[in-house]
């Protein structure tokens, strides 16, 4: 799952199943970004790499060079981790394997250390993220954008992004209180503006 907006494609289908059951949770209930202090959630570790205590990385945007750049990590909800608690952890080496990041941790040497770190949410300082091109934005910028048709009648805001096989999906918050989703392509977000707070859309039909 994306921690960045991924060059715009995709159909305009219906969201998948696993996508719709999470209709109505919040934000901080979903494995995304959240701007806590200046913190943002850019994947989950997933397994171990070699005997020496490595950790690999899932990117939520499913590119992990981005995130091989992160200098600190902060870990929370590992299985071997105290439930509320998050652990900031010193990068030693960083690389790429396969799909995934491979991190070397300072103080974690062993694969029993390690293990307790599985399934942790990583977050990092935002200032150690790459700055991005001009069509790709992070998810926590797009949160609380107005979402607006072409001719700029309101359609809602967005409360939350959630990721997807073929692209991800805005979840808008229309003025009735309902959730819609809208595919994060070029077909449907014409404009977004993280700036301005303000999105442009050209919704599905069946929108």
């Amino acid at each position: 799952m994306a921690f960045e907006g991924r060059p715009a494609h995709g159909d305009g289908q219906e969201p998948p199943e696993e996508v719709r059951r999470l209709e109505g949770v919040s934000s901080a209930g979903t494995p995304m970004e959240r701007g806590r202090d200046g913190i943002i959630d850019i994947g989950r570790i997933v397994g171990l790499h070699g005997v020496r205590g490595k950790v690999k990385v899932a990117a939520f945007s499913e590119d992990p060079s981005g995130v091989l750049a992160a200098k600190t990590l902060r870990l929370s909800g590992g299985r071997g981790m105290e439930p509320g608690t998050a652990g900031e952890y010193e990068v030693a080496t960083a690389q790429r394997a396969g799909g995934c990041a491979v991190f070397s941790l300072k103080g974690v040497d062993t694969l029993e250390a390690a293990e307790k770190l599985v399934k942790a949410v990583v977050s990092v300082p935002r200032e150690e993220l790459p700055s991005l091109p001009e069509d790709e934005f992070y998810w926590i910028d797009a949160v609380g954008c107005l979402v607006v048709d072409e001719g700029g009648a309101p359609l809602g805001e967005v409360v939350g992004v959630e990721p997807g096989a073929a692209h991800d999906w805005l979840v808008v918050r229309r003025p009735g209180g309902e959730d819609g989703y809208l595919p994060v392509a070029a077909a449907f977000l014409r404009k977004v503006d993280t700036a301005a707070r303000r999105v442009v859309a050209s919704p599905p039909e069946e929108w």
